[in-house]
């Protein structure tokens, strides 16, 4: 039976190299299987979600061509090296914002400006309603203490949804301490003050499941768990661990940084738990597939993006491809054959 093929993708600042360059490799393979190397990664989706770096990911994927606004405009290789080309100068800081900042403390840590220019030169004026597919990007408002969910289809609907993507990208990856908290406007002019999706949903895969299961698509109508194929990709497993006599005296300041962490990498690991229990009460205990590289060589940091562990993490990437073949190959196989083209 075909089944609606779900894509979500976790946050994790430059680590989104590693889901990147796993995305990449797929996409080749299906080039290889349909002898077409025009063929898209998107071309066999319905439905993409992401969090953070996984919504800029995500954002990518579904860009329009400028020839044919059904095609994607972008290979995964060409959205990847996003981070390779602008990753160094978005995670940069001078000494004197340093300084004016107190090192973080008063201000955050990395200006914006860098972000802002990669994400306009990346997606121009598109707007979310522009978006090839439907999906969910991840923000949260402060303003009214709510969780924010950009959707292409509900942009498509009503212009209070509907946002230009450069904005959606660098409101869903405004990551607090990180960079400052973005305000973004609607297509009908109002203002929305919104930070990084990682504080409550950095795993957006349960957030996937639950939109997809409102909408209706050329062969399933509100699909439940046996009618979905949900792959589910991480950034690298955090293996910085914490002793007790290390964190027993941590107070606020020392708290920050591994409580973000930890708050990210919990909630990724909750949502996994849950599915997985979900699609076997289903009877689709193949359905849910979730690939969670270890980072090997590369810094767990999110910020980490000297040129030698941007490299360490594509390595980490590949070396998750090499390791798991089979399943890499039992993905393809899958998206193919959801789609009636095996």
């Amino acid at each position: 039976m075909k089944k609606i093929n779900i894509l979500s993708i976790d946050g994790g600042g430059i680590k989104g190299i590693i889901p990147g360059t796993i995305l990449q490799v797929i996409e080749e393979k299906i080039q290889q299987r349909k002898g077409d190397d025009q063929a898209r990664l998107v071309d066999y989706l319905d439905f993409v979600a992401g969090t953070s770096t996984g919504g800029i990911l995500s954002c990518g994927l579904l860009t329009p061509s400028d020839e044919d606004p059904q095609k994607p405009k972008f290979k995964v290789q060409e959205v990847v090296n996003l981070y390779h080309k602008h990753g160094k100068a978005i995670f940069h800081k001078s000494f004197w914002h340093e300084v004016r900042g107190l090192w973080g403390i008063l201000d955050e840590k990395f200006p914006n400006k860098a972000l802002r220019k990669a994400l306009q030169k990346q997606f121009g004026e598109i707007k979310l309603s522009q978006l090839i597919k439907p999906c969910l990007i991840t923000s949260y408002e402060i303003n009214n203490r709510k969780a924010k969910f950009f959707t292409q289809h509900n942009a498509n609907l009503s212009p209070s949804e509907d946002f230009l993507v450069k904005e959606v990208a660098q409101a869903t990856s405004a990551a607090p301490t990180y960079f400052q908290v973005a305000m973004i406007k609607s297509a009908i002019g109002v203002n929305y003050p919104l930070i990084d999706g990682g504080v409550f949903a950095n795993n957006p895969a349960m957030c996937a499941y639950a939109e997809t299961r409102k909408l209706d698509f050329k062969n399933v109508k509100k699909p439940t768990s046996k009618d979905m194929y949900l792959l589910s990709l991480g950034t690298g497993s955090e293996n910085e661990t914490y002793s007790y006599s290390q964190a027993k005296n941590f107070g606020l300041a020392q708290w920050i940084k591994p409580l973000i962490s930890i708050m990210m990498s919990g909630n990724s690991e909750t949502v996994s738990h849950q599915l997985k229990w979900l699609f076997d009460a289903g009877n689709n205990k193949e359905g849910y597939v979730r690939l969670e590289p270890k980072l090997l060589h590369a810094s767990p940091k999110m910020d980490e993006a000297t040129r030698k562990n941007m490299n360490a993490l594509k390595e980490a990437g590949l070396n998750y491809v090499s390791e798991n073949e089979k399943q890499i190959d039992d993905i393809v196989t899958n998206l193919l054959m959801n789609k009636g083209e095996l």
